[in-house]
Formats: C-alpha cells, sequence, structure tokens
C-alpha cells in the first residue's frame, strides 16, 4: 500500500475516534445539565383588607340661600310721609319693634278723639238711671269703667253685661256700636305706623320722605338675613338614605372657601316629585348669626346632609367591582373572584354588607386580563424566597426511554 493511501486512512480513523470521544463528552454532561431551576415570577399587587364596621351615610346637595322671613309691606292708610328711617334706603338695618315708617295721622287721630268723646258721653248718660234703681253692682261696674277712659289712651274692653235690662239701658244709648267704632278708628290708625315684625334689612325700597302714599301701594321688602333656608333638591333615591325622624344635621359650606360652614337641619321636605327633574326638594334651615358674606341670602352654597346610620358594613372604592358585582381576592396566594352585596354609592365608593369574610384581601390594582388561579400576591408581604421547578429537556426523556 502506498504510503499516501495510509496517511489518509490513518487521518480518517483519527478524526472518527476525536469525533466519538467528544459525542462521548457532550453526552455525559448534558446528563448533568438537563435539568435547570427555573424561577417562577409571582406578581405583585395592591391590596386593601376587608374591615367591617358601623358607618354614616352622607348626601351631598346644593341650592341658594333665601330668607326664612321675607315680607313685602304694603301701605293700608294714605298720606304724607312724615318719617321713614334713613329714607328707607336698600339695606338700613332694623330690629323687631323698631318704627320704620311713619304717616301722617292727625286727621285720623282727631276722629279717633272725636268717638272716643262721644263714647264716653253715651257710658256716663247710664250712671244716673243705674244709680238711681239703686243697683250698686251694676252703677259701681260702669262707674269704674268710665273712670278707666281716656280720650287719648286705648279704650279698655267693655264690662260683661249679663243683665237684659243692662244690656237694653246700654243699647239705647248706643253704648256697643260707639265702642266698636271707636275700636276700627284704633285699629285704622295704628296702620299709619309701621313697625319691623322681626330683625332683618330693608330691601326694594323706592320710597322718600315727604312723598306720597295711597292704600294699596307697594312700600318696600323686609328680609331676615339672619334666619335662613336652602330648597336641595334631592333624586328619590338619595332622599331614602335620610332619617327623618329626627331633624337631620347639615353642613353649610361656602361654595368660595370650602373651610368655612355653618350647621343647619332639615326641617321639612315636599311630599310632590317635580316632574321634570324627578327631584323631591328638602329644606334646611340655619341661623347666620355674624351676618357671614357667604351665607347671606342669594349666595350659592353647597350641603352635607347627614344620613343613616348602617351596621356592619364596609366601604370600597367603585371602580373595583365588575359589572356582575364581583371582586378581585387573594386566596391562598393565588387570584379568587368574590360576589359582594351592594348596599348604596357614596360618590366614588361602595358600601358593602358582609358578604366576604371579615380580613379579605381586596385587590385594588387594576388588572390587565386577569385570570382567576394566577399566582399573586400583596406588595405588603415580604419577599418570599424564589421558587425553582425542575423542567426536564426532551432530549433526556428520549435518552430515558431508549
Amino acid at each position: 500500500m502506498k504510503k499516501g493511501t495510509m496517511k489518509k486512512i490513518i487521518i480518517t480513523i483519527t478524526i472518527i475516534a476525536f469525533g466519538f470521544l467528544g459525542m462521548m463528552y457532550l453526552t455525559s454532561t448534558n446528563k448533568t445539565s438537563n435539568k435547570r431551576k427555573e424561577v417562577v415570577n409571582i406578581r405583585k399587587v395592591e391590596t386593601k383588607k376587608v374591615i367591617y364596621d358601623d358607618f354614616t351615610l352622607s348626601v351631598k346637595g346644593n341650592g341658594i340661600v333665601k330668607s326664612k322671613q321675607s315680607l313685602d309691606v304694603v301701605s293700608e292708610a294714605t298720606g304724607k310721609v312724615l318719617y321713614a328711617k334713613n329714607n328707607a334706603k336698600n339695606g338700613t338695618y332694623y330690629k323687631k319693634g323698631e318704627i320704620i315708617l311713619k304717616i301722617d295721622s292727625r286727621e285720623v287721630k282727631n276722629d279717633l278723639y272725636s268717638f272716643r268723646s262721644d263714647f264716653m258721653n253715651s257710658v256716663a248718660s247710664m250712671l244716673p238711671e243705674l244709680k238711681n234703681e239703686n243697683n250698686d253692682e251694676q252703677y259701681k261696674k260702669w262707674y269704674s269703667y268710665f273712670n278707666s277712659l281716656d280720650i287719648v289712651k286705648e279704650t279698655p274692653e267693655l264690662p260683661q253685661t249679663t243683665d237684659t235690662r243692662e244690656k237694653i239701658k246700654a243699647s239705647s244709648r248706643n253704648v256697643f256700636s260707639k265702642y266698636y267704632k271707636v275700636k276700627n278708628q284704633e285699629i285704622l290708625l295704628s296702620k299709619y305706623n309701621i313697625a319691623a315684625p322681626f330683625d332683618g334689612y330693608i330691601s326694594n325700597s323706592e320710597l322718600i320722605e315727604n312723598s306720597y302714599v295711597t292704600r294699596g301701594q307697594r312700600l318696600f321688602t323686609l328680609i331676615d338675613a339672619k334666619n335662613l333656608e336652602i330648597a336641595i333638591p334631592l333624586l328619590v333615591d338619595e332622599v331614602n338614605l335620610i332619617n327623618f325622624g329626627t331633624p337631620p344635621r347639615v353642613k353649610i359650606y361656602s361654595q368660595k372657601d370650602k373651610s368655612k360652614f355653618i350647621e343647619g337641619r332639615i326641617y321639612r321636605k315636599d311630599i310632590n316629585l317635580e316632574r321634570t327633574t324627578q327631584t323631591i326638594n328638602v329644606y334646611v334651615s340655619f341661623v347666620n348669626r355674624s351676618l357671614a358674606s357667604d351665607f347671606l341670602p342669594g349666595n350659592y352654597v353647597e350641603a352635607e346632609i347627614t344620613g343613616k346610620k348602617l351596621a356592619d358594613v364596609t366601604i370600597i372604592p367603585r371602580h373595583l367591582i365588575d359589572s356582575e358585582g364581583n371582586v378581585f381576592v387573594i386566596k391562598d396566594g393565588k387570584l379568587g373572584r368574590e360576589n359582594v352585596d351592594i348596599l348604596t354609592y357614596q360618590q366614588d365608593h361602595a358600601i358593602i354588607s358582609r358578604s366576604i369574610p371579615e380580613n379579605s384581601e381586596l385587590v385594588s390594582t387594576i388588572l390587565q386580563k386577569p385570570l382567576v388561579g394566577m399566582r399573586i400576591s400583596s406588595i405588603n408581604d415580604p419577599e418570599p424566597k424564589d421558587e425553582k421547578v425542575a423542567v426536564s429537556d426532551s432530549n433526556d426523556q428520549s435518552n430515558n426511554i431508549n
């Protein structure tokens, strides 16, 4: 055999031997490295523990402040205005019982004095006849009444007349008719002085001193700026959240500065549903003692009404509940789903009755494509040790079969 041929054979055998040895080495190392450690990733989420407690509902609304007492004053007399406090200008403050306006009443007053004088003459004409009849009881009664009469003072009530003969004497002298004529004139005279029925302010006035007013003329408006009310429209569902057994408490907030508020109470509510808005008005009463400008009549304010008290409930964000009334929770390290009983909503939160176990971990992170049963844990839990799982390759499995 030639040397060149032998040399090729030897090289070929050497290459095959080295290839076989390399394959055996790789096979032996593959068996020790077929099993690898795989780290299982556990998703971290924010959670909220479910705690049950008593909760007082609140209902929010708004409205415009109005005076509880607003009175349009109309003249019941005719004449010249002799006095008007501060010329009855808008914003003039007055106290209860204070005279706001005086109208010239001299003619009416003179007529009253004349009527009183005529009435006194009629009463005096009865006295001699009663004395001659020796009826001391009736005489003393009418004599005492006559002495109480004064032409410039209000006429007192007539004495009681029970005896028929006494009534005949009084009627024949027109005592009764003249008495009521005097009382009517006294009422008419009182209408020439207008006194304030409550503390407040003058508004919508175009009246000044020395002007002339007639009967039936509108003079001005009296407004109580301390005792106020707000009409707050509420939906029927909101009204049902309020306990009207006792006047519910209300906090009234300034629209400009939410740190300013006054407390009031609901004192009445409508019984008819507003057809266009489907709401019912509740009326809140409050007192603005300091006359704070944020709560004067005409201001737009917000109100928070204390509602019913619910026992054994929990509050969760509204967006955590799906359309079927379910929430996600963590159960044994896995994602679970629970159905909840929703009692009502409060703005962005839902009030839930005891429908899931207390201390359950409610998932508050919004999950994308959540799978019930997936491994999950709370970010508040300590970091767990990496879980390692042995996984065999297909080559190893084929080797084992062989």
